[in-house]
C-alpha cells in the first residue's frame, strides 16, 4: 500500500509525542508496572488487586484532560508520578529514525511542531531525555490550553494562540481518536501501526498510517 501525499500542499507537519516520536513501550509500561506497583505497596496490596482497582478508574478518565495529568493522577493515588517518571527515564526512547527524519523535513522547508497532550511536567522530562525539542518551531501541551487533542475545542484554541491553516496542516498522531477531531477540523492526518515497539502493529486503521519513517520520507523525496 504506497503513501501519497502531496507535500507541496503541507507547510506544517504537527507531530505527536508518546506512540508517534517517542517509544509508546515506555508509557505503558510506567502506567501498567510502576503506577500500579508503587499503589499496591503503599495501599500494602497485591500487584493484581491494584490492577484490577486502578483499571476501571484510569479507563473512565481516558481521552480527557485528567487522563494525561500527572497532578491530577498524583493527588488521586497519593503517589509523586513525577518523581516516580524521573526515575524511569532512562527507559523513555525515541523511535528508530526520528532524528533523520525531523532533519530531513527540516532540510525540506517544512515547519515542525510539536502537539502533545502529555503534562508539562511530563513534557519536561522527555525533552530532557530524548533532546528533540530542537527541531520545532512551537511545542504545545494540550494542558495549556484546557482542553484533550481529542477535543474540538483544542484545535480551535491552538489556532488562536498560533495562527495555521488545517488545509495546510499535517497531524501525524498514534490515536486515532485525536486524527478524528484534527481531520475534523480539516487538517491532512497520518497514524502509526506500531506506537509500543513491544506489541504487534495494529490492523484496521481507520486512518492512513505507517510503520517506518522511510514511507513518509519517500514520498517527500519524491515530491522534491
Amino acid at each position: 500500500m504506497g503513501l501519497s501525499i502531496a507535500w507541496n500542499q503541507i507547510d506544517i507537519i504537527m507531530f505527536d509525542m508518546d506512540g508517534t516520536l517517542l517509544d509508546l513501550a515506555f508509557d505503558n509500561f510506567f502506567w501498567r508496572e510502576v503506577v500500579v506497583h508503587a499503589w499496591a505497596a503503599a495501599q500494602d496490596v497485591s500487584h493484581e488487586h491494584a490492577l484490577n482497582h486502578l483499571g476501571p478508574i484510569f479507563k473512565g478518565f481516558e481521552g480527557s484532560l485528567n487522563w494525561y495529568s500527572l497532578p491530577f493522577w498524583s493527588e488521586r493515588l497519593n503517589l509523586d508520578l513525577q518523581a516516580l517518571k524521573t526515575q524511569h527515564r532512562e527507559r523513555i526512547s525515541i523511535r528508530t529514525g526520528v532524528q533523520g527524519l525531523l532533519e530531513t523535513l527540516r532540510l525540506q522547508g517544512k515547519m515542525l511542531w510539536l502537539v502533545t497532550n502529555a503534562h508539562p511536567q511530563a513534557l519536561e522530562i522527555k525533552l530532557a531525555q530524548t533532546g528533540i525539542a530542537g527541531y520545532f518551531q512551537h511545542i504545545f501541551s494540550s494542558h495549556d490550553h484546557g482542553y484533550a487533542k481529542e477535543q474540538a475545542q483544542f484545535w480551535q484554541s491552538l489556532q488562536q494562540d498560533v495562527y495555521f491553516d488545517p488545509a495546510r496542516c499535517m497531524l501525524i498522531d498514534d490515536s486515532e481518536s485525536v486524527l478524528h477531531a484534527a481531520h475534523t477540523f480539516g487538517l491532512h492526518v497520518l497514524g502509526i501501526e506500531q506506537p509500543d515497539s513491544t506489541l504487534p502493529a495494529r490492523q484496521n486503521l481507520h486512518f492512513p498510517a505507517i510503520r517506518t519513517w522511510s514511507e513518509l520520507t519517500h514520498g517527500l523525496d519524491q515530491e522534491t
